[in-house]
Order: C-alpha cells, then sequence, then structure tokens
C-alpha cells in the first residue's frame, strides 16, 4: 500500500504536469526582449531615481515652510496679546472716561449753580444803576460778582480741558487698536497665503510618490518579465534534465547528513531524499530551471517547494522557512528558493532534498556534483 505521503505528492504532481509544458520560442526573439526589457527596467530605475530625490526636495521645501508657518505662529500669538494687553487699556481708558464724564456733570451742575447766582447780581446791577445808588454798594456788588465770573470761567474752562482729554485719550486708544487689528488682519493674510503653499506642497507630493509608486509597480513588473525572459534563457541553454547526472549544484551551502545520521536521527518516510545541515537561515537554491508547482505546508516535511524541470522531472525542498517562493513562479538554476529552517534531522537549521522521475524517488547524491 501507497504510504499517504507518496498518494499526496503523487496527485500534486500528476496535477501540476498538464501545466508544465514547455513554452518553445526563438532564441533570438527571447534575447532581443529581455536586452529591451533591461534598457527599460535601467531607464525605471533612473526615473525612481529622479523622483526620489525631487520628493525629498520637495519635503525639504516643506519643512522650511512648516519653519515659516511656526515663526508666523509666534508672531499671531504676540500681535494677539498686544492687542489683549491693547483691550485692557482701552477698557480703563472708558472706566475713566466715565469718572471724567461724572465729573462734568457736578461741573457742570456747579456753573449752573454760578450762572443762577449770577443772574440775580446782573439784575440787581441794573436796578442799581437806574436808581443810581451809592459807589460803595455798588463796589461791593462788583467785586461779588467778578468772584463769581472768574470762578464759572474756571469751572467751563477746566470742563473744556477735562473733554478735550477724553476725546484725546479715546481717540489714541481706537487709533492703537485699529493699528493691532489691522497688523493681525495682515498676519492671518500671511497666514492663509503660507498654509496655502503648504497645501500646494502637500499636493506636489503626493502627485510625485504617486507617480514614483507607478514607476516602482512598473519597474517591478519589468523586473518579473526579464527574470521570466532569464528562465527562457537559462533553460534553452540547460539543455534537458535527464542530462544533468553529477552536474547538479548543490541546493544548500552545508554539510550532507549521512543515511546512518539521517535514520539515527529518526527520519522515517524521508527515504530516497539526502539531508543537509546549514547555517541559520541558508539560502536554499534552484539546482536547474524550473517552475514552482507546489509551495505549502506539508505534513512530517514542514514548508515544502516543488519545483518541475520538464519531461516529468521534479525536485523537493524541505523545511524550508516561510519566505518560500510562491507557487507558478519560474526560477532559474541558482534562484533562491527560500530560506532553510529547522530541520530534525539536522538538530537545527537544514534542508531536506529529494529528486524524482515521475512517482520514482531517484538517489539524489549521484545526481549532485561532487564537492572536495
Amino acid at each position: 500500500m501507497m504510504p499517504a505521503r507518496a498518494v499526496l505528492l503523487a496527485l500534486v504532481l500528476a496535477l501540476a504536469a498538464p501545466a508544465l509544458a514547455p513554452r518553445p520560442a526563438p532564441a533570438g526573439s527571447v534575447e532581443q526582449s529581455l536586452r529591451a526589457n533591461e534598457q527599460l527596467a535601467r531607464q525605471g530605475r533612473e526615473s525612481l531615481t529622479r523622483l526620489t530625490a525631487q520628493e525629498r526636495a520637495l519635503h525639504g521645501d516643506l519643512a522650511a515652510v512648516e519653519d515659516e508657518l511656526d515663526a508666523l505662529r509666534a508672531r499671531v500669538g504676540k500681535h494677539e496679546a498686544e492687542l489683549k494687553t491693547l483691550d485692557g487699556r482701552i477698557a480703563r481708558s472708558r472706566a475713566e472716561m466715565e469718572r471724567l464724564e461724572r465729573e462734568q456733570r457736578a461741573a457742570y451742575a456747579d456753573l449752573g449753580r454760578l450762572v443762577r447766582a449770577l443772574w440775580p447780581l446782573r439784575v440787581a446791577d441794573v436796578h442799581a444803576r437806574a436808581a443810581a445808588r451809592g459807589w460803595d454798594e455798588a463796589d461791593r456788588r462788583f467785586t461779588w460778582g467778578a468772584a463769581l465770573y472768574a470762578e464759572a470761567r474756571a469751572a467751563a474752562k477746566d470742563i473744556e480741558a477735562r473733554g478735550a482729554r477724553m476725546a484725546k485719550a479715546v481717540a489714541e486708544q481706537e487709533a492703537l487698536r485699529a493699528q493691532a487689528e489691522a497688523t493681525l488682519a495682515a498676519v492671518n493674510t500671511d497666514k492663509d497665503a503660507m498654509l496655502g503653499k503648504r497645501l500646494d506642497f502637500v499636493r506636489r507630493i503626493r502627485e510625485v510618490r504617486a507617480e514614483r509608486l507607478n514607476q516602482e509597480q512598473a519597474l517591478e513588473q519589468l523586473l518579473a518579465a526579464i527574470e521570466d525572459l532569464e528562465y527562457r534563457m537559462q533553460a534553452a541553454d540547460a539543455g534537458k534534465f535527464k542530462d544533468q547526472k553529477g552536474k547538479l549544484p548543490w541546493p544548500v551551502d552545508g554539510k550532507r547528513l549521512s543515511a546512518k545520521a539521517m535514520a539515527e536521527a529518526g527520519a522515517r518516510g524521508h527515504g530516497g531524499g539526502v539531508g543537509f545541515a546549514t547555517a541559520d537561515g541558508a539560502a536554499v537554491r534552484a539546482v536547474f530551471p524550473g517552475r514552482v508547482v507546489v509551495s505549502d505546508l506539508l505534513r512530517g516535511y514542514g514548508h515544502v517547494v516543488i519545483l518541475s524541470h520538464g519531461d516529468n522531472w521534479y525536485t523537493l525542498y524541505a523545511f524550508l522557512r516561510e519566505d518560500a517562493a510562491s507557487q507558478g513562479r519560474e526560477v532559474a538554476s541558482g534562484a533562491t528558493l527560500g530560506h532553510a529552517g529547522y530541520y530534525p534531522a539536522a538538530k537545527g537549521s537544514g534542508v531536506y532534498f529529494e529528486l524524482r522521475s515521475g512517482q520514482k524517488a531517484i538517489n539524489p547524491v549521484e545526481w549532485l556534483a561532487q564537492r572536495p
């Protein structure tokens, strides 16, 4: 009875086989396409370099704008503080003005009293002239009247001076307030202009970044096309897999485990393959051009990558980390398929490698190139 692992692998390979027909193409046309794509890739890299430099320059300009905005905000804060101080002064001035107005009203009352006192004197003076009274009485009335007139004139001048001071103080405060408000309005206008400039910078950065991302995507597609063309060229030059016996490179740098060591480690079910103990996370490479037909977890094998090399030849790489190559990818000989993970037989980082022709396991030791 066939083991479950063999059944699973047989099913996977049988399903993958119809999609693995070679794609013949004239070598000259493939090479021409490769060179054209390489030229486009160079241009794409140059464009990306330019866009990156442009984006960095814009960020530098934007930083300068932010500095200007910070300075402008400080100016606005300063003027707002000045305006607040000025509001306090105006409030005090209004209180002083109210006090002066009260004094004015009192002064006007006193002036009214004086006028009312002067009017009878004026009437009596007229009557005295008509009655031709004595000089002494006239002199007495004149002296008293002159004193009242002098007091009235002083009160009127005081009222006039106080009114002038009030008008001057209010005019000065209102002028200062108007000046402060005009300054603040000018600063706000500058701030709006600077904010507009900042938004323009942000828009330009977004445009450059979007263009750069598009260029990166286009470059990724070009590099994928180049990788595919390189694979096709290498596959054409590499010949048939069946002719590679004793020539295949090792799938990983490390120490090959003996069959005895694998058996002692209890690596049951891993018959027909070879194990390697490696440095932590060593790169695992394709031994021949092919296509990834499986990249998944298999019970007892960890993460497995299986490559098809055409004509029903397959290689299997087990116990890889999760960063293994994705299914459907075409890879050239020596391309990195992933990195070595924990391999129980190696008691640490390692890789298990198998070679199959259809369903038949082939001893890979005879196919790998000898190392000193």
